[in-house]
């Protein structure tokens, strides 16, 4: 009797489970990664933000000697930031808009948190910024920043 070689059954089965293995290993990592693409470019954006708002208050800071910090609220009971500078630039930020404007143009948007204070050391002005940057209450860049006023 000849002998026949072929795909008997029990091997095709075992093909099955491992290509079935494989494929649902590679559809999980597949997830994984793409799921968290949405993370990494958040992170990006979120930190370009804080920088435009970085660029245009340096400009200011080093160019002023005085500043003025208030705190208020809105007609919505929103906290509402100011910092005024000597030579007329205001900055605000209103919590129930999550943008920081410069004299009613919005320079950066995303901010989650936005505190701002003045404060005297060593016969130097500073204001001291913490800012939180982020969307959806997810803050993926925090920062507390000492900023010295012009003192020359």
């Amino acid at each position: 009797m000849k002998e026949e070689h072929g795909v008997t059954l029990a091997i095709l089965a075992i093909y099955i489970i491992v290509f079935s293995v494989v494929i649902a290993l590679l559809a999980s990592l597949s997830n994984y990664i793409y799921g968290n693409l949405d993370n990494i470019s958040d992170s990006a954006i979120d930190l370009t933000e804080f920088n435009k708002f970085n660029m245009y208050f340096i400009e200011d800071v080093k160019t002023n000697k005085e500043a003025i910090v208030s705190t208020d609220r809105d007609e919505n009971n929103n906290l509402v930031y100011q910092v005024a500078f000597a030579d007329g630039d205001i900055y605000s930020y209103n919590q129930g808009d999550d943008s920081i404007y410069k004299n009613n143009q919005k320079i950066a948007s995303d901010i989650l948190t936005f505190e701002a204070e003045k404060l005297e050391r060593n016969e130097k002005s500073y204001i001291k910024v913490y800012i939180s940057v982020g969307t959806k209450d997810n803050a993926s860049y925090t920062k507390s920043v000492d900023y010295v006023l012009k003192y020359w």
